[in-house]
């Protein structure tokens, strides 16, 4: 009996161990800076409100409220990606300040430094594109792709199309479609929503899991000097997190076709040259000649709906 039971908690604890993992994986970025005063020497005590913006990707109820230290800074992590606005409450001898269109990316601290006005003084800073501040808290090399950046770009059916927008990516159909780093495809790890979907043969992606753009909320690729809890990729690592909710009803509704007229298939063309006074001295020399399909039309529709469940709790 004792040994059955050290057996059961054996496995038990290694499943628990297997689900910490899953659930350890990077799906939020982080908020920091420091508030000074006009003269530029630090603020503490001062009640900082992030909040999602309304009519954004991220459910309109988030809202974290922290307070700046001794040092005037501030820090809030496990963020969602996003649009958000940071806003200041009025403290002795300052005003409010507000900063709106803060873009937190996916595994990246988006720096946000506040200067407060005099008393009575609102302040109110618009940021229009997003932070390319160098992210002084880690040494990983990324690269970001948002819903917004991807909106810009032209791209393919499914989220791998603007892979290639990291420089450390190349195309290669003979190893798992894609390369980082040099590395090939079962090399990589490939994470939706914070659970690895990599085939468990091959380490490739499945093509049911290269989800549309439309149900993306940003995609991240590591090429190196990546966390421990991606310590299983010896190439690079694809990060996905999917698109959230809000109060109101969003979404869209289409479809995407590939007309068979316009693509090419490469069929082998016999061509003969000769060479030489007889005939004993032909080559054979094949090329390539692309001619159109003789198939149908692809079509790909696609429909993505989000609203609220509970308001400001669940979506």
């Amino acid at each position: 009996m004792s040994r059955t039971f050290k057996y059961i908690f054996a496995t038990l604890a290694l499943a628990l161990s297997f689900s910490f993992t899953a659930m350890a994986q990077e799906t939020t970025g982080s908020i920091e800076g420091t508030i000074t005063d006009p003269a530029g020497a630090v603020v503490p005590g001062v009640e900082v409100v992030i909040q999602s913006r309304a009519g954004g990707t991220t459910g309109v109820g988030f809202r974290r409220t922290t307070t700046t230290d001794g040092n005037g800074f501030f820090r809030v992590q496990q963020i969602p990606p996003g649009t958000y606005t940071v806003a200041t409450a009025a403290t002795a001898g300052f005003g409010t300040a507000t900063t709106n269109e803060v873009q937190v990316l996916l595994g990246r601290a988006t720096p946000v430094n506040i200067t407060l006005a005099a008393v009575g003084t609102n302040v109110e800073v618009v940021v229009t594109a997003d932070p390319l501040a160098i992210d002084t808290t880690g040494s990983k090399i990324q690269t970001n792709i948002s819903a917004r950046t991807a909106e810009l770009l032209p791209k393919g059916t499914n989220f791998t199309s603007l892979l290639n927008v990291s420089p450390a990516v190349r195309n290669e159909p003979l190893s798992g479609g894609f390369q980082i780093d040099g590395a090939s495809g079962s090399e990589n790890t490939f994470i939706i929503d914070g659970q690895e979907v990599g085939n468990f043969r091959t380490g490739t992606l499945n093509l049911n899991n290269n989800i549309p753009f439309q149900f993306v909320q940003e995609v991240q690729i590591k090429s190196s000097g990546f966390e421990a809890e991606f310590g299983g990729a010896t190439g690079g690592v694809i990060n996905v997190v999917t698109r959230g909710g809000g109060n109101q009803f969003r979404g869209e509704a289409g479809i995407e076709f590939r007309a068979a007229k316009f693509q090419g298939n490469p069929r082998p063309f016999l061509n003969l040259t000769t060479f030489g006074p007889t005939t004993a001295t032909q080559q054979t020399i094949t090329e390539y000649i692309s001619f159109p399909k003789d198939q149908g039309t692809d079509f790909f529709p696609y429909l993505s709906l989000g609203g609220p469940i509970i308001k400001d709790k669940m979506w």
